[in-house]
């Protein structure tokens, strides 16, 4: 009999020690997750410090390309249909291609999407209505369409606008009809939308002649400029 107690009573010790093994070894375990969410944690915040970072310099640098703009536009004539909407989609969506930001930013602001057609919305009316006033008169179907075709246009290798020899300085853009209209509803949104910042753009039809000036949102009349002394 007391063999017996003696063999339980090891066999309870052995029980003992091998839940204490166990524990420990889950406390190793629960340790080691631990550490290791920890790490991870850690990694995340380096990651996330480092995309910050990215998006400020990115932010920086288009900032400057911006700033670039507008100083050389004071100087000479910048013609280009692209740059500025690319630079203001990059902050309007940097996480979207130029393509899928522009249509985007078309759909949100100048295009309302009927049951049967989609039309120009009301901003969109606006301006065309204001460009009258200048000579721009494409119908507003075909610059609707131009809106949505507008990508394309701009990402042709000739996305410069001819400019006569009367204009000295200035950033410009436009063209022929119904192109000149998309591009003057496009940008006067995105200064509206405070995406171009204190730069004004003149709008030049098929001939190359200023016929007005987008700023800060509104169109206004084109002064000729003096001409620079040789």
């Amino acid at each position: 009999l007391k063999d017996l107690k003696t063999r339980e009573n090891i066999r309870i010790a052995e029980k003992d020690k091998f839940i204490a093994e166990k524990d420990k070894l889950i406390a190793e375990k629960d340790k080691f997750i631990a550490e290791k969410d920890k790490l991870i944690e850690e990694k995340d915040i380096r990651i996330a410090e480092k995309e910050t970072q990215l998006k400020d310099l990115k932010r920086q640098l288009l900032q400057q390309e911006m700033q670039s703009l507008q100083e050389l536009s004071r100087v000479k004539v910048i013609a280009n249909n692209r740059a500025l909407i690319e630079n203001a989609m990059q902050q309007y969506k940097s996480d979207l291609s130029l393509t899928k930001g522009l249509e985007m930013f078309v759909n949100e602001h100048l295009l309302t999407v009927g049951r049967d057609k989609t039309t120009l919305s009301m901003y969109g009316r606006e301006v065309c209505n204001k460009l009258r006033n200048f000579g721009f008169a494409a119908k507003e179907d075909f610059v609707q369409k131009e809106l949505k075709n507008l990508i394309h246009e701009i990402s042709k290798p000739l996305h410069r606008p001819h400019v006569s020899g009367k204009i000295y300085t200035g950033y410009v853009v436009g063209g022929e009809p119904p192109l000149a209209e998309a591009l003057a509803i496009v940008i006067s949104k995105l200064q509206e939308c405070k995406f171009v910042k204190n730069l004004d753009v003149l709008l030049v039809d098929g001939e190359g002649k200023c016929k007005c000036v987008l700023s800060n949102g509104d169109i206004v009349e084109y002064v000729n400029e003096p001409v620079p002394p040789l």
